[in-house]
């Protein structure tokens, strides 16, 4: 499956989803790291999707069960302002279940129409800002911190026009209103029943995820 059709079968989950009552939420950022894109052969990060239907609520709490390999990533939520500018920024904790990582490119297109590995998405209040220059992302587990990076290493701006250009290859655009989850700042550490996460993006805030059975 090449990713243009990828694109089409996952939209149309989309679709349904939002038909049976989902509402949209936005926007996710997938593959990343270079070296994740070249071992995949692909030129850029892949695009999915998020619904109300795994927006965490407001306890953060979000049961694993039926989860194979559960990892965190911890993440830059962007708003989005007319015209696709960036009208906030916001912390977000994305819960992934990958059983099996691709192993090349053959398998790319099957990952993207399942919606890259989603599972659950927690995204905090957005502040008025248009750039995390200067920010640490700090991501505790169980109150130690595990993962430590460059909040500014995220290309926020790329991922815009990215997911902007996807949208419109698949024949949907991008809306003022919705969020991107602009891909993992570090490497998202494996997690279970009984963790309690935080991630401390400094002047963009905060954010928790308690997991449960």
């Amino acid at each position: 499956m090449d990713l243009q059709d990828a694109y089409q079968q996952q939209l149309s989950h989309w679709r349904a989803s939002l038909s049976s009552g989902a509402h949209r939420i936005g926007w996710k950022i997938g593959f990343n790291p270079p070296a994740v894109q070249e071992k995949l052969g692909l030129a850029e990060p892949v695009v999915g999707h998020l619904t109300s239907a795994t927006l965490l609520g407001a306890d953060g709490s979000h049961s694993l069960a039926g989860a194979e390999n559960a990892l965190a990533e911890p993440e830059i939520a962007i708003e989005i302002g007319p015209d696709h500018s960036i009208a906030g920024l916001a912390p977000a904790i994305e819960i992934v279940d990958i059983p099996a990582p691709p192993e090349g490119p053959d398998q790319v297109g099957e990952v993207v129409a399942a919606n890259v590995f989603h599972r659950a998405v927690a995204i905090g209040s957005s502040k008025r800002m248009e750039s995390a220059e200067g920010i640490e992302a700090n991501l505790s587990v169980n109150g130690q911190v595990t993962r430590t990076a460059d909040a500014a290493s995220a290309d926020l701006l790329g991922m815009v026009e990215l997911v902007a250009r996807v949208l419109e290859g698949a024949g949907e655009r991008l809306e003022a209103g919705d969020r991107i989850i602009a891909g993992a700042l570090a490497p998202p550490p494996e997690i279970g029943p009984g963790d309690a996460l935080t991630l401390d993006l400094g002047s963009i805030g905060a954010i928790e995820v308690s997991l449960t059975h």
